[in-house]
This record gives structure tokens, C-alpha cells and sequence, in this order.
């Protein structure tokens, strides 16, 4: 028993230091190869479509270059759409600003204004003097806020300006790599997996094969998730009597799955600024509604990304949190998914995780 826990502890310690040094690579050498990996990614994605084309016209070379310029093209319309509607929902934005302003929100700071005077009229002049202090130290603060606002935008616009030339070589590189890797797919990547040896090569196929099959099963589960979003604004919005509900709470629902944004980013804005204009029922519908949907996501995104990618959700939950702490938004995707390739590795018995044998009973500590 004593030497069955020895292994178990070893081999614990074994996949926690293989794993930490494999992130630490992956991590820093990302950094230099970004390009190479986007370009091969194109590529790999590109591949059924290339090897359809080839069989109809009968040239990998010509069917490739075809597949790649079309993508290419079709990317940048997309790219160029998007920028077009951004810069008109910019200009409309700053010309409704000022409407906006003169309309709602100065009247509403003026009714606020003459609602805190009528108060502190008949206030203690002590409890005024303290309302007056806070109120210069709020001012304050605010200045300080906005100026430190002001000094890191134009901070980050001059490194974002500054940063363009090498942006643009990276991309120039990407683009051409994966032209590269398109001509030539199936003998650079039998030409690295030559220099495998047989059992590693067998175990780095069967990784990708795991990896496809989880990355699919994620995005079955986001579109639950997206899906059941969709649902809760749609109905939520009807009842509040919003104009267009559906096509709004599928605008909300794409943002939700949106890295780094989500239903936050439309709602808590919207409700902040129905209630300051006096719309109150409005706006606590709106807040209702963002706490809902927020507690609902919280409590189901452990349980449907668990059930499709095969883990507990308590565990589906802690590498979630883990991830996210140790890599930002990448690690709330990447450590769920290495997770499930080696358990699904280890039940087929295609790598040794933890040894235990079949006949053993399990047993329970009881407080």
C-alpha cells in the first residue's frame, strides 16, 4: 500500500512539473512563432477544402494557392465590413452625445442638483460642512481618475502606434507561411513526424484527434450557453416592452460569447442610464435581468461545459478559475481541454496518470 501511494505521489508530481514546463514553453515561445502557429492553423483548417478542390481538378498546387487567395480576399471583406460599422456606430454615437446630453442626462443632474440642495437645507451647517467635504473630495478623486484615464490612453495610443510596424510584419509573415504550409502541408508535417520516434508520434496523433473532438464538443456547449442567453433576453425583453426584442437579445447574446466581453458590457451601461434619466421600472427590469441571467450562466457554464467535455463540474470549475488566473483568457479554455485530452488518454490507456488497479475497492473517509 505504501508503495502504491509512493507511485501515485510520483507520478502526481511527475505530470505537474511536465505540465508547468510544457506551459512555461508554450508560453514564452508563442511569443516568436505566433506568426508560424496562425499561419499553420490556416492551413490545417484550409486542408478539406484543398484536398476537395485537388480531387475535382487534379492540381494540389493550384487548388491550394485558389483556397488560400479566396480565403484571404473573403477575410479581408469581412475585416473591412466590420471597420465600416464600427465607424458608423462611432459617428452616430458622437452625434446623438450631444442630443443626449442637453435632452436627459443635464436635466436629470439638474433635478439631482435641486433634490440634494432641498435636502441639505434643513440639514444640521455641521452635517453640511461634512457633505460639502465629501463632496469636494469626490470632485477630487473624479479629476484624478479622469486625468490618470487621459495619460494611459495616450500612453496606450503610442504604444499601439508604435507597435503597428511590427503588428504588420507579423501578420505579412503569417500570411505567407501558411501559403507555405498549404503547398506543401502533408510533407512538412510527415517530415516533423519523422523525427518522432514511433510511440511518441502515435501518442501526438491521438492527442490532435483529442483535441479536435473536445474543441468541438466546447463549441456545442457555448451554443448551448449563447442559445439559453438568447432565450432568457428575448423573453425578458418582451415583457420590459422593448423595441425589437429578439434581434437585440441575439446582438447581446453574440457579445456574451465574445472574449473578454460579455452581457455586462451592453446591460449594466443600459440600466445605469435608464434609471439616471428617470426610467425606473425600466431600468430595475434591465438589472433584474442582468443578475439572472449572470447567476444562471454561473451556475450552468460548469455543468454543460462538464457534461460535453466528460469531467465533473466541480473539477470543470476549478480548472476554469485555475486557468484563468495563471493564463488569463486562454487558460479558461486551454486548461479544461488538456485536462480532458489526458483523462480521456488515460482511460484508454494510451498514457499512465495515475495507476490503480481494477480489483481495488474504493473506500471513503468518514469524519
Amino acid at each position: 500500500m505504501i508503495e502504491k501511494r509512493k507511485n501515485f505521489i510520483i507520478n502526481i508530481l511527475y505530470f505537474a512539473i511536465s505540465f508547468s514546463l510544457a506551459a512555461l514553453v508554450l508560453k514564452f515561445s508563442t511569443k516568436y512563432l505566433m506568426p508560424f502557429i496562425i499561419g499553420f492553423v490556416i492551413a490545417f483548417l484550409l486542408k478539406p477544402v484543398i484536398s476537395k478542390l485537388t480531387k475535382k481538378i487534379g492540381n494540389q498546387k493550384g487548388s491550394s494557392l485558389l483556397v488560400v487567395i479566396l480565403f484571404y480576399i473573403l477575410l479581408a471583406a469581412a475585416i473591412f465590413w466590420i471597420l465600416v460599422a464600427v465607424i458608423a456606430g462611432i459617428q452616430n454615437f458622437a452625434k446623438a452625445v450631444p442630443s443626449f446630453y442637453q435632452t436627459t442626462l443635464s436635466p436629470a443632474i439638474e433635478s439631482i442638483i435641486v433634490w440634494v440642495e432641498g435636502a441639505v437645507v434643513n440639514l444640521d451647517p455641521d452635517v453640511i460642512d461634512i457633505i460639502e467635504s465629501i463632496g469636494r473630495s469626490v470632485v477630487q478623486s473624479i479629476d484624478g481618475i479622469f486625468k490618470g484615464i487621459s495619460g494611459g490612453t495616450i500612453n496606450f495610443i503610442t504604444r499601439l502606434i508604435s507597435s503597428i510596424p511590427s503588428v504588420l510584419i507579423s501578420i505579412l509573415i503569417a500570411i505567407i507561411s501558411s501559403f507555405f504550409f498549404t503547398l506543401d502541408y502533408q510533407g512538412i508535417v510527415n517530415s516533423v513526424m519523422g523525427m518522432i520516434p514511433l510511440k511518441q508520434r502515435t501518442l501526438i496523433l491521438d492527442i490532435k484527434d483529442g483535441l479536435i473532438s473536445v474543441l468541438g464538443k466546447y463549441l456545442r456547449a457555448y451554443a448551448k450557453l449563447m442559445s439559453l442567453t438568447f432565450v432568457e433576453l428575448s423573453i425578458a425583453f418582451f415583457v420590459l416592452g422593448i423595441h425589437n426584442p429578439i434581434g437585440l437579445a441575439f446582438m447581446v447574446a453574440i457579445i456574451d460569447i465574445l472574449p473578454v466581453l460579455g452581457t455586462g458590457t451592453v446591460m449594466i451601461p443600459w440600466f445605469i442610464i435608464e434609471l439616471i434619466m428617470g426610467n425606473t421600472p425600466l431600468g430595475v427590469g434591465l438589472m433584474i435581468t442582468y443578475i439572472i441571467i449572470t447567476v444562471i450562466r454561473n451556475i450552468l457554464e460548469p455543468k454543460i461545459v462538464g457534461d460535453q467535455i466528460g469531467l465533473h463540474p466541480l473539477a470543470t470549475l476549478i480548472l476554469i478559475y485555475v486557468g484563468l488566473k495563471m493564463f488569463g483568457f486562454v487558460g479558461l479554455f486551454a486548461l479544461p481541454i488538456s485536462a480532458t485530452i489526458l483523462k480521456t488518454l488515460h482511460d484508454e490507456g494510451k498514457i499512465t496518470i495515475f495507476r490503480r488497479d481494477e480489483d481495488l475497492n474504493q473506500t471513503a473517509i468518514e469524519d
